[in-house]
């Protein structure tokens, strides 16, 4: 609705312009010729289809209130809905002589935004997201998208499908001794273990896991690895996940397996292409940037 009611340039406004007609103001289509709807919106425009937001205001001496009229009586959930109604219209009033527009009260200037629609929906909610380490421009998009889905615990794996009604046996396609969940897979499975020692063993540092991918995300500071390796240490732990991941659906779907030594060099060259986005020596080679790591 807001961009129907602001571009007035846009094609696809005019194609449903030309086929709906407009509204008196002109920012919003007239109803579509067929069924509209349900409840109490619907009694409203069965009152008067053509009708005007001004007509259901009422005129008196203290200025004037909201008198919806519907055309028959109304059930009793209805009315509850009618009270939730005149509820919201109750602090509005009608300003006789000023054309209608739009206006988005949660930002200062009037304008939509989504970024202030999300932060409208998630005002007073605490839930601490790793959107530093997730959301990078030298991360694969797809990957990036994959992590967030990962740090939600939304990924397919097969927990989750049981959840889903699928009657499927649980058993990691990895390790092939626990069941497969997210914080499995990715972390404590005994292949992710691999990767992630070989990752701290290639920065050279300690590091104690935490009990879900969030946390661990969330804890994956990198300051102290230096300025010139941040971006690599940032990006490590969705380089790792995602080799898991498709190396999970390589033996799941096509049942082939690779070994330990080729999942390793799988890790690592996926790591130095990615690399090669940050780092100015694009020629750079698998040994090269082993040892660029070691180094602060």
């Amino acid at each position: 609705m807001w961009r129907f009611a602001n571009e007035n340039e846009s094609l696809w406004k005019q194609i449903i312009s030309s086929k709906y007609d407009l509204q008196d103001g002109r920012w919003c289509s007239k109803g579509v010729r067929d069924r509209y709807g349900v409840g109490v919106w619907k009694a409203i425009r069965n009152v008067n289809k053509e009708g005007l937001v001004a007509e259901a205001w009422e005129e008196n001496g203290a200025g004037g209130s909201w008198g919806p009229r519907f055309n028959r009586h109304l059930n009793d959930w209805k009315v509850r809905e009618v009270e939730n109604l005149l509820s919201k219209l109750h602090p509005l009033t009608i300003r006789r002589g000023v054309d209608d527009s739009l206006r988005w009260k949660a930002n200062k200037n009037g304008t939509f935004s989504v970024k202030c629609f999300y932060s409208s929906l998630s005002m007073g909610i605490n839930h601490p997201f790793p959107a530093s380490t997730i959301w990078t421009s030298w991360t694969p998009t797809r990957a990036s998208f994959f992590g967030w889905e990962a740090a939600w615990n939304r990924l397919l794996t097969i927990d989750r499908l049981k959840r889903f009604g699928w009657n499927i046996p649980n058993k990691c396609f990895l390790c092939k001794n626990e069941e497969e969940s997210t914080d499995h897979l990715l972390l404590f499975c005994e292949k992710a273990r691999m990767l992630w020692y070989l990752t701290f063993s290639l920065f050279g540092v300690q590091w104690v896991m935490h009990s879900s991918v969030k946390r661990n995300l969330l804890g994956w500071y990198g300051s102290f690895v230096g300025k010139k390796r941040e971006k690599a240490w940032k990006s490590a732990p969705l380089c790792l996940m995602w080799t898991i991941w498709k190396e999970m659906n390589r033996r799941a779907f096509d049942d082939v397996e690779r070994n330990d030594q080729d999942i390793k060099s799988i890790f690592l060259y996926t790591f130095v292409n990615w690399a090669r986005v940050y780092i100015e020596d694009h020629t750079l080679s698998l040994f090269d940037f082993v040892n660029w790591l070691a180094t602060k």
